[in-house]
């Protein structure tokens, strides 16, 4: 399939800031920036950041997250809208929350902030493909 031409495709604009994918979002109807991390397992959100998005969480105890930092436990989120830009209409989708905070604080040696990180699950699910030369974000199902 062409997923360009598709009826339920779409396709998001991102930026490269240091070789790290971000793209824009609306989470609660509020403005967002996510990066796209095909290494991460699950999409997380800042729970860092949880009042500002409208969004709430609770330790999820059958999870835990592994990274550089070590392990620790993960959140699960609920009232979460989510929504690409220029993509269709919001839905609810099932993120996972951790402490952003260290990786706010790399990216905003380059002005950068994001609220999240959208990773496997969420780009398999959606049939997600990544045009690096178009700077695009293939969703090749949104609903």
């Amino acid at each position: 399939m062409d997923i360009s031409t598709s009826e339920k495709s779409t396709s998001v604009d991102f930026e490269v800031y240091h070789n790290i994918i971000v793209v824009e979002a609306y989470v609660n109807d509020k403005w967002s920036k996510f990066i796209v991390d095909t290494g991460a397992s699950v999409s997380l959100l800042d729970f860092n950041q949880s009042k500002k998005y409208n969004f709430t969480y609770s330790i999820d105890t059958d999870k835990r997250l592994t990274g550089f930092g070590g392990r620790s436990r993960l959140m699960k989120t609920s009232e979460v809208s989510f929504a690409m830009k220029g993509g269709p209409e919001a839905r609810r989708f099932n993120f996972s929350a951790s402490d952003l905070s260290g990786l706010n604080s790399i990216l905003s040696q380059s002005q950068q902030r994001v609220l999240g990180i959208l990773g496997n699950d969420f780009l398999q699910s959606h049939g997600a493909i990544i045009d690096y030369q178009k700077k695009k974000l293939l969703i090749a199902s949104i609903e």
